[in-house]
């Protein structure tokens, strides 16, 4: 039985090499550990006292549950607990070829199973992914990657149980990608026409004022202090003013307000919301010498209200095809990571302008004290205009509290914290970049927020701490001062972008042609060879125009329902069907742009 190890590992090993670093051949077994002979010949395993897998017939038992789990069709699996592996089989036969995520914590115990059982058939197949000993968020990795609509999780219960932190862990990440995938097409689905039509907006702005770029690494012996909005923004407030002088402010639009009101100009200002209602957050407050950070999808309001014509604004590179487009003829405006937040946005800016170190104020991704956000925040106060008999602030603080799946977790200072799965995004979004920033050398983080969410490499700080360091503000002022000067120096391609634009608008019309084209074949009574050469040719003319990636901005949904999709259309019917809603929706997005561009060169 020992024999099966070294050939086992051979395999193993093979297909994938980088598990040779983790020594599995030297793992010591785990206590309690047993093997147990079953009456069907195939061994079980018990932990203290527990059997991994059914005592009589762990095959029979195992082909039970994916058949519960999974049913008739899954686009990829994970099994979260190894065992002796007759999961991870039964899934490979049930579902022969399709990509398989295996995670088991315990390299010991999956040592034992490769001593019990000659495994070489199912360590030799390329569709399975081995994730050994691996933090949660390495698993994370290979999870992003697969096709999510159909996922099946297999959970070898009775082993999770005794490693529960460990798989509630990798099972909260898990949620998170679910969660964040969903997150991106819903907000594309609701958004991508709205940013699209503010980017057209802001066109004046975005090709006439400089890009982040131009203030790379500026700050590279300057700490940075990030005002987000979270409750635990109110312990730092009063303190802001003595803050400024041994630091950088950076506020979000959601903070702002408290800045003004305690009677302190941030030296950045970051919104790139590109809603109406986020834009609220600056009403009646003037930008004197605050530097806006935006992105050229930002609501049009945010550079109106408060804003002078003069104000300086810094561009971060656009998220999205058309401002991608522009860019390639203004120049490109610095790349600033997008975690979902304005608050992740604002932490990239920090890292972005050569700050050292960055201190997160009112980062808290939950509700300590059961609250929201700081006292006087928009929202907060936008319950006590929208309130009423039937619908009391408090119910409106209920639901917010409750419509995400909340859960406590640990917080800075050893206790814990109601939470929701929204903010665990943003959570595992830090604890991804603390991980990179530590390889890299990049700025060490920390948070005020002793009741927020722990956040796994962003340690916990006292302001008293902060007075400690230097006083550095006539260095940060003459900095800015100098930064304030790139505006006036900046060439206006206005010109040329609207060349561009002209273009652009000539190929949207084209491509509205073709797709009406394809749909008309879709639909036709030609014979099936005939459509298939007709629309080969319509497939052929669409890629030879730059616009088909700008127009397909906006139908990403459609394009990942399909993918997501692994067995392909049923027959020639439906792949024509398939087709013809991507020409559909081909025509409604470059007719959109189409129609915005044509205002905006007429207004223009």
């Amino acid at each position: 039985m020992m024999g099966y190890s070294a050939a086992n590992l051979t395999v193993l090993y093979r297909l994938q090499p980088e598990l040779r670093a983790k020594a599995l051949e030297d793992a010591e077994p785990p206590t309690g550990f047993e093997v147990v002979e079953t009456p069907s010949g195939s061994p079980t395993a018990r932990l203290h006292g527990t059997y991994l897998h059914s005592r009589y017939d762990p095959a029979k038992e195992a082909r039970r549950i994916v058949n519960e789990e999974a049913g008739a069709t899954a686009s990829a699996g994970i099994v979260l607990g190894f065992g002796f592996g007759y999961l991870v089989e039964a899934f490979c036969e049930a579902f022969p070829g399709k990509a398989l995520v295996v995670v088991e914590q315990d390299t010991g115990l999956f040592l034992q199973a490769l001593k019990t059982r000659d495994l070489r058939n199912l360590l030799s197949l390329p569709n399975i992914h081995w994730h050994l000993g691996d933090e949660p968020e390495a698993v994370m990795m290979s999870i992003e990657a697969l096709p999510l609509q159909q996922l099946c999780i297999l959970r070898l219960r009775p082993l999770l149980a005794s490693r529960s932190e460990y798989y509630h862990r990798v099972e909260a990440l898990l949620f998170s990608v679910f969660d964040k995938r969903e997150v991106n097409i819903n907000t594309l689905r609701r958004f991508g026409q709205l940013w699209v039509r503010n980017l057209l907006s802001n066109l004046d702005r975005f090709a006439g004022n400089p890009g982040i770029s131009v203030a790379q690494n500026r700050f590279p012996g300057v700490p940075a202090l990030v005002m987000a909005a979270g409750p635990s923004l109110d312990e730092v407030l009063p303190h802001l003013k003595a803050l400024k002088e041994h630091m950088l402010i950076v506020a979000v639009d959601t903070s702002y307000r408290f800045c003004k009101n305690q009677g302190v100009e941030p030296d950045f200002l970051v919104s790139v919301d590109p809603q109406y209602w986020n834009s609220r957050h600056l009403d009646w407050l003037e930008r004197e010498q605050t530097i806006l950070v935006s992105e050229s999808s930002a609501h049009p309001r945010v550079f109106r209200s408060g804003g002078k014509e003069e104000e300086m604004v810094l561009f971060v590179s656009s998220f999205f095809p058309l401002g991608k487009y522009i860019e390639e003829i203004i120049g490109q405006r610095g790349v600033i990571g997008a975690g979902g937040s304005v608050a992740t946005t604002a932490w990239d800016v920090c890292r972005y302008l050569g700050c050292p170190s960055i201190y997160m104020a009112g980062l808290d991704l939950g509700f300590p004290g059961k609250r929201t956000h700081s006292r006087g925040a928009f929202f907060e106060e936008s319950m006590h205009t929208c309130s009423c008999r039937l619908s009391t602030v408090e119910q409106m603080i209920f639901r917010y509290l409750h419509q995400a799946v909340p859960t406590a977790l640990a917080n800075n200072q050893g206790g814990r914290t109601l939470t929701d799965r929204r903010l665990l995004i943003y959570k595992w979004w830090f604890e991804n970049q603390m991980k990179q920033q530590s390889k890299t050398g990049g700025p060490r983080t920390f948070t005020l927020a002793a009741g927020g969410i722990a956040i796994e490499g962003m340690g916990l700080a006292e302001v008293t701490e902060i007075f400690q360091l230097p006083e550095c503000r006539s260095l940060i002022d003459a900095e800015l001062s100098d930064l304030r000067r790139e505006k006036s120096g900046r060439d206006n391609r206005r010109g040329q972008v609207l060349q561009s634009l002209q273009r652009l608008a000539v190929e949207l019309e084209k491509l509205q042609v073709l797709a009406k084209r394809g749909i008309e074949l879709c639909g036709s009574d030609h014979g099936s060879g005939e459509a298939v050469a007709g629309l080969a040719k319509v497939d052929q003319d669409i890629l030879s125009l730059a616009s088909r990636q700008i127009a397909g901005f906006l139908f990403q949904p459609l394009i990942r329902r399909i993918l997501d999709n692994p067995e392909g259309p049923r027959d020639y019917a439906q792949a024509l069907a398939t087709s013809r809603q991507l020409y559909e929706e081909l025509l409604a997005s470059a007719s959109y742009h189409g129609g915005l561009l044509h205002k905006t060169l007429e207004r223009l």
